[in-house]
């Protein structure tokens, strides 16, 4: 089996399509689709985006088909300098460092501008109540 056709068998099992794997890899547009149409093979430029975007699979298993398609999940969770790991401690239940993809990062920083906006949003209307309030104020002095 090529590296593509494993590719392909870990987009099903996961349920992606090539312009998933495109974006959250950070690969040149049509690179997944152009390979998988051809059987091509895949450089160690790409392979790597690709594993690093996808911290459950295998690597032995994606270059050259020996193992299980997926890491065991202590191999996923696992301390390491990745641009794409996040330090975190949920709830105490995780320790060390953890991957996400580049679109479930872009994701957060979205949600997080949003909170922003809402934020700003409640500031306005609280500093409008606080003029109100002293206009009231005022009005009882008199």
């Amino acid at each position: 089996m090529t590296i593509t056709r494993r590719l392909q068998k870990f987009m099903e099992y996961k349920n992606l399509n090539a312009n998933k794997i495109t974006v959250d890899a950070g690969l040149s547009v049509g690179l997944i689709g152009r390979a998988i149409k051809n059987d091509s093979g895949l450089n160690s430029d790409t392979v790597e985006k690709i594993l690093i975007a996808y911290a459950e699979l295998s690597p032995e298993w994606f270059v050259s088909g020996n193992g299980e398609m997926l890491k065991p999940v202590n191999q996923t969770i696992a301390s390491n300098n990745s641009p794409n790991s996040v330090n975190n401690n949920i709830n105490g239940n995780v320790n060390g460092n953890f991957r996400i993809s580049h679109s479930e990062f872009s994701g957060i920083i979205d949600l997080q501008k949003e909170t922003m906006s809402s934020l700003r949003t409640c500031q306005d209307q609280l500093s409008e109540s606080m003029k109100q309030v002293t206009i009231l104020l005022e009005l009882l002095k008199k």
